[in-house]
């Protein structure tokens, strides 16, 4: 039992860390795609 509860744990912390990661890379992408469309829409 005590097993089981550790390993979910981890799996949390894993679905945590990717989690942010994915927002981190997100806006990252998000804000290269705001200045393609500033930049086109000037042109």
């Amino acid at each position: 039992m005590k097993g089981k509860s550790k390993l979910n744990q981890r799996e949390k912390f894993l679905s945590k860390t990717q989690e942010v990661r994915y927002q981190k890379e997100f806006k990252q992408a998000d804000s290269i795609y705001n200045e393609l469309t500033k930049k086109g829409n000037r042109s």
